[in-house]
């Protein structure tokens, strides 16, 4: 470590063992605060956490282990001296047996495969709670192993056999994993692979059954609702929980813990930057999700901040950090694309349409038992409550007037991952958008006359439009198409919404950046600020008032730190309807 550089924590991205997070060379985010509302006598005892993926939901169920199970009883004060419950002594901590399923890495390509991986899933769980109680004997049959729910009732009648045996709380963590992989099949396969699932409904049920006697609790985790119905039928003693303001923050990072936790991980002094700026970029491309209506504030993925963290710790200096999303995200926009394949007829249009417009997405309430056993395809409330459970779209607020509930797209990666959909779906599967050509050669020259590019603009839009190839005519979609365009191109970088930092001004966001002549002795950076008029709003004032806006704005965005040393040609574009009526 040089001399005056920081004191650093190690990154917990990854880690889900309670135990491990708790060491003392690793920065640490508590979460404990939730297991008093989880433990007091008035909540469900069979409570269902959701949450989107890499959220952090792995993290809380070891957890909630380590704090309720026997075996950790002599360890209580090393893994949660100093963590918000300690001080409150429950009298339930380390008073019972604990069991625990991940079933994240189940899977099969038919009914055989898959009810093995289930079993070997059963087996994991049930093989690590006899490593903590040496002297629980559980010695079962080979007829006891065929089917899942054969399984675990061999295991609780052991259990109830057990001398030392106290009241079982069992924790599943990602009980839908696998049935997830189905769902993005398509609901025909989902439908034809339901009956291979009637043997996690039977392993359901002999937990219910197991709470007469032995099971005294049951955590569940996972990411949509859909599977409550789908593979969990006859399981009706869980509540989802998910909605309660109180457990808004139970996964995911608060803008509080993400103050803790940067200078944890980063030479702050190093980078030149504070942790609130940080935050502030991390909160416009991962954050802004709020699950209960009630919450009052948003939260971040916590993955993605995690991952980020590590980037920019390792390359020792500032990074925009939508430019460095985790890999786990890497099959975001193919899941999007399914999940609108799946929906009825003319509601991946909606939802398309939607996005362009930067509208909300308005509905009575959110669908918790999604049934595709059932509905071949979704409607309207299936498919955005689907969307809201991935993490695609989030709470906004309620109107007040209707109580109608209003979401929306929660930060700058997943409006991304829609806009890439959009280009996918509708712009490059049209031969009016793959036959028409942008004349970029003012660009290559280097002008600073680029006329004739704008007048390509003009004809590519007006054919994307007159065909209907895009429907809503908005600044978003012209900038989208434009975009899409570009980046199809060989000759030219392009870059939509890219983060820029203004000295005194903050973040900023560019519609257009244009690469030409990459690495070679005149390249040059095209910036260009997009304003857009619908036609019967394209008063010559109003035409002048867009221009001088965007003018000021580009011209701002042209001394951003990312360009220093570099060729930047800053343009205002501003369009009325498809017609470019200003350029320069």
């Amino acid at each position: 470590m040089s001399e005056g550089a920081a004191e650093l924590l190690g990154n917990p991205y990854g880690a889900v063992s309670y135990e491990k997070l708790r060491e003392p060379c690793r920065a640490f985010v508590d979460k404990s605060a939730f297991i008093k509302e989880l433990d007091d006598a008035s909540a469900p005892r069979y409570p269902i956490l959701l949450r989107p993926r890499l959220f952090g939901k792995s993290a809380f169920v070891q957890m909630l282990k380590c704090f309720y199970d026997l075996s950790y009883k002599d360890r209580y004060d090393e893994l949660f001296s100093g963590t918000d419950i300690y001080q409150e002594n429950l009298a339930g901590r380390n008073t019972y047996h604990v069991i625990d399923f991940d079933f994240s890495g189940v899977s099969g390509d038919d009914k055989d495969t898959l009810t093995d991986s289930f079993i070997v899933a059963i087996k994991r769980g049930i093989t690590d709670f006899r490593s903590r109680y040496p002297d629980f004997v559980f010695n079962p049959t080979e007829a006891d192993k065929i089917t899942p729910s054969c399984f675990i009732s061999s295991f609780l009648r052991a259990y109830m056999l057990y001398p030392a045996k106290k009241s079982l709380y069992v924790m599943i963590d990602e009980y839908d994993t696998f049935a997830e992989r189905r769902i993005f099949q398509g609901a025909e396969q989902f439908q034809a692979f339901s009956g291979a699932f009637e043997f996690i409904r039977d392993f359901y049920a002999v937990l219910k059954a197991g709470t007469v006697n032995s099971v005294g609790k049951i955590f569940i985790t996972g990411v949509s609702s859909l599977s409550l119905d789908s593979l969990t039928s006859g399981f009706n003693i869980a509540r989802n929980v998910t909605s309660r303001a109180y457990f808004n923050d139970y996964a995911g990072f608060t803008e509080t813990e993400l103050a803790k936790l940067i200078p944890e991980l980063l030479d702050i002094k190093q980078l030149g930057v504070s942790a609130d700026e940080i935050i502030a970029r991390m909160k416009t491309a991962y954050g802004g999700y709020r699950f209960s209506l009630e919450a009052e504030h948003t939260v971040l993925n916590s993955a993605m901040c995690l991952y980020y963290l590590g980037k920019m710790s390792r390359a020792g200096e500032f990074l925009p950090p939508e430019d460095y999303p985790a890999p786990a995200t890497n099959h975001d926009d193919l899941k999007l694309q399914q999940l609108l394949d799946l929906a009825e007829d003319g509601l991946a249009d909606e939802v398309i349409d939607t996005c362009l417009s930067g509208d909300r997405f308005l509905l009575k309430k959110l669908a918790e038992n999604i049934n595709l056993n059932k509905d071949a395809r979704y409607n309207r409330l299936q498919l955005l409550s689907m969307l809201y459970y991935f993490g695609y779209l989030t709470i906004d607020k309620k109107l007040p007037h209707t109580g109608r509930l209003a979401l929306k797209i929660p930060n700058l990666f997943m409006s991304k991952v829609f806009a890439r959909c959009t280009a996918e779906i509708r712009l490059k599967p049209s031969r009016v958008f793959t036959d028409a050509d942008l004349d970029i050669s003012a660009l290559q020259d280097v002008r600073d006359d680029i006329s004739s590019f704008a007048a390509s603009c003009t004809e590519f839009l007006s054919g994307i439009f007159t065909n209907q190839v895009l429907t809503h005519m908005s600044e978003t979609a012209i900038n989208l198409t434009l975009y899409t365009k570009l980046d199809s191109m060989n000759e030219v970088f392009a870059e939509m919404q890219k983060s820029l930092r203004v000295a005194g001004d903050g973040e900023k966001y560019a519609d257009l950046v244009i690469t030409v002549n990459e690495g070679k002795d005149n390249e040059c950076i095209y910036l260009i600020e997009l304003k857009y008029a619908a036609k019967n709003e394209a008063t010559e004032a109003r035409i002048q008032s867009l221009v001088n806006e965007s003018r000021d704005q580009v011209l701002k965005y042209s001394s951003a730190l990312e360009f220093r040393g570099r060729l930047v040609k800053p343009y205002a574009m501003v369009f009325a309807g498809s017609d470019c009526v200003y350029c320069g």
